[in-house]
C-alpha cells in the first residue's frame, strides 16, 4: 500500500502505466509466497513441541507465547528463531515502508501547492494510523524474546492488534 501511496503522489500522471494488474498481483503473490514459506518453517518448529499439563491457553487465540510457556519441551532455540524470524518480517517490511513514505514526504513538502499538500497528507494519514498501530504492537508482541513478559500483558496487546 506505501508503494501504491507513493506511486500515486510522486508519480500521479505514471500511476495507470506503473500499477498494472499484472504488478498488483506480482506483489500481492511475492507477499503470500513469503508468508507462507516462513510460516511453513514456523510451524515445523511448532510441531517438534510435547505438552503436558493443562491443555487451556488463557489467551483470545493461539499465539506462541501461550503455546510455548504451555510446553514441556525447551523452548528456549524456538523463542530465539521466533524472535529472529519475526524481526526480519517486521523490521524488514517497516524499512521498506519508512522508506517510501520518507519519499513521499519529501515529494509532499515540495509540492508548490498548500491545498496539494494537504490533499496528500490526507491521503496517507488513515494508513500511518493503522502502520503505526499494526506495528508497534507486532514489535511489542513479537520482536523481542517475550519469555519474561506477562501473559496478560500479551493479552492486551494482541487484542489491540486484533481489533
Amino acid at each position: 500500500m506505501s508503494f501504491d501511496r507513493y506511486v500515486a503522489i510522486c508519480q500521479p500522471l505514471h500511476y495507470a502505466a506503473i500499477m498494472k494488474q499484472q504488478l498488483c498481483t506480482r506483489l500481492v503473490g511475492a507477499g503470500w509466497v513469503i508468508g507462507f514459506t516462513l510460516s511453513s518453517y514456523h510451524l515445523v518448529l511448532l510441531s517438534k513441541l510435547t505438552f503436558c499439563g493443562p491443555n487451556k491457553i488463557q489467551h483470545f487465540f493461539c499465539d506462541n507465547s501461550p503455546l510455548f510457556k504451555l510446553s514441556c519441551s525447551d523452548t528456549s532455540l524456538l523463542w530465539k528463531a521466533d524472535s529472529i524470524l519475526i524481526s526480519f518480517v517486521v523490521l524488514g517490511s517497516l524499512c521498506l515502508i519508512l522508506v517510501s513514505y520518507m519519499c513521499i514526504f519529501h515529494c509532499i513538502l515540495h509540492m508548490p501547492s498548500a491545498s496539494g499538500r494537504k490533499k496528500a497528507f490526507a491521503t496517507c494519514s488513515s494508513h500511518l494510523t493503522a502502520l503505526a498501530i499494526v506495528y508497534g504492537s507486532c514489535i511489542v508482541l513479537y520482536a523481542q524474546p517475550s519469555e519474561e513478559v506477562s501473559l496478560e500483558t500479551n493479552r492486551i496487546v494482541a487484542l489491540l492488534n486484533t481489533v
